[in-house]
């Protein structure tokens, strides 16, 4: 895992000024998991990223490059309900986003899962919602297309 994303989680806990535990338990990530994840002994997951962007607030650019603000800005996330998706039907639609990409390039499965570094079997389990794509299929995604993160997750 990118030594700098794990500096950055650390970052955000800090900022919190909760322990390794208290921070997992706020996540509602197990605290071995979590700690794994400081480590770098695992790769984030996308529930992980999901949970800091909508418990925590920060920015998933931030976290993923080093840039912009940490936190969103209070004033663009009031909390105000946008619409009546829940947050799981908008990261359900990961797949379908993914799919699109794949269909705007005219790409077979197999050229997407060498894009991306993985089997063709668990690019589809991700297209699928089998497996959750964990930072570095997002990170690949991104460098590879020309989308943001946000949108990767959230259709925003």
């Amino acid at each position: 895992m990118n030594n700098n994303f794990r500096k950055r989680l650390i970052e955000v806990r800090n900022t919190y000024g909760l322990s390794g535990y208290a921070f997992a338990k706020k996540l509602n990530i197990p605290q071995p998991t979590y700690l794994r994840y400081e480590s770098g002994e695992q790769k984030p997951s996308g529930k992980l990223i999901e949970s800091l962007v909508l418990i925590c607030n920060v920015n998933a650019y931030w976290l993923y490059s080093g840039e912009g603000e940490m936190f969103f800005n209070p004033d663009t996330n009031s909390g105000v309900r946008r619409n009546d998706v829940t947050v799981f039907e908008k990261s359900e639609s990961f797949g379908k986003r993914l799919s699109a990409l794949q269909a705007k390039h005219n790409l077979l499965d197999r050229e997407m899962a060498k894009l991306l570094d993985i089997s063709e079997r668990h690019y589809i389990s991700v297209v699928t919602g089998k497996k959750e794509a964990d930072i570095s299929i997002l990170n690949r995604i991104k460098q590879n297309f020309s989308v943001t993160i946000d949108y990767l997750l959230y259709g925003n």
